[in-house]
């Protein structure tokens, strides 16, 4: 079992709202001074989280971040639209989609930005009347994928951060492609079945081929992917009607039913939590937890996950530690 805080997104008639999931199975609703709340994504720990909203008060679209409990609007009154949030590798910025008003197209163009979360300075990274939207980074922060629109057909795009250099990664004629993904070297996105048929799709590409996820279906929405690991992946897909959440394990689909509602779940986020005391990451915390402590601690045996062990939060592992897991062991099982 993988346990995780997840943020999904519920969207019903023109609105839409976001819930956070904790690993014990409480789910809280994220809200504010905001309405339309969409696009979370968490930072570099569970409790960094970032988000599109309305500001109640601006009737703005802006970037907004949960951090610690605290929400703060990073892009208070600027007078633009600040839509589709993603971190940074490091945590300290955010990139985005910036639109502003241009005369000559008579609508928004949406352009590139970086945010620095600490400062709040945005610095603009295209300029143009073409729509680049849904930014993310690489692992190494040194690329920004995004999906570039022309006639409202969408492809796949690279911005390099060093050069100001794009490459086009996916570019189909009549095919959408949108919500581009990374998970480690792989670069996952959604694409249309076929220039005919506009079922959406789950891909990934592999820096040389481009692979269809096996779920995907020429009846039915696949879409909103978020890697998990290995080939485990979350989904949002019309399967069974309305969209609703589903993982995919990488040999069969399981419906994430206590999410799902009877409306629309879609674009969830993943963020992987240990569990106290779960020494060998089997998902839950018992007596067999003890018991590897105990073998590993008189040079008997092996520890798969030590920061579990780590109950004292002192970056090491000792007796003091054992005693409190069996104390807690034994409330656990009164």
């Amino acid at each position: 079992a993988t346990h995780a805080k997840t943020i999904k997104l519920v969207h019903s008639a023109l609105d839409s709202t976001l819930y956070l999931r904790t690993p014990d199975g409480i789910t809280k609703e994220i809200t504010g001074d905001f309405v339309h709340a969409m696009n979370g994504s968490f930072g570099t720990s569970p409790e960094q989280i970032t988000f599109m909203a309305i500001d109640s008060k601006a009737d703005e679209w802006d970037i907004y971040i949960v951090e610690n409990g605290n929400t703060v609007n990073l892009t208070q009154n600027s007078g633009f639209r600040n839509e589709d949030p993603k971190w940074s590798p490091n945590g300290k910025n955010i990139v985005f989609k910036r639109g502003r008003w241009d005369n000559s197209i008579n609508g928004f163009a949406y352009d590139l930005a970086l945010l620095d979360v600490n400062t709040r300075e945005v610095t603009m990274l295209t300029n143009d009347i073409t729509e680049e939207a849904m930014p993310c980074f690489s692992a190494d922060g040194k690329l920004i994928y995004y999906a570039g629109y022309k006639d409202g057909i969408g492809s796949i795009f690279a911005f390099d951060t060093e050069t100001g250099i794009t490459t086009a990664i996916y570019n189909e004629s009549g095919v959408n492609a949108y919500y581009p993904i990374l998970s480690g070297d792989a670069l996952y996105f959604t694409k249309w079945y076929s220039k005919d048929n506009h079922c959406d799709q789950l891909v990934r590409w592999d820096g040389k081929n481009l692979h269809e996820l096996p779920f995907n279906s020429d009846k039915y929405d696949c879409s909103d992917i978020c890697p998990v690991d290995g080939d485990r992946v979350i989904f949002s897909s019309t399967m069974n009607g309305s969209y609703d959440l589903f993982c995919y394990d990488g040999k069969e689909i399981i419906s994430l039913s206590e999410l799902n509602t009877d409306i629309n779940e879609l674009g969830a986020d993943f963020f992987p939590c240990d569990i106290r005391g779960d020494v060998n990451a089997d998902g839950s915390f018992n007596i067999a937890d003890a018991v590897m402590l105990q073998k590993w601690l008189v040079g008997a045996g092996d520890i798969v996950n030590w920061k579990s062990a780590d109950l004292l939060d002192d970056d090491q592992l000792d007796v003091f530690d054992l005693c409190i897991m069996k104390k807690e062991i034994t409330v656990l099982f009164l």
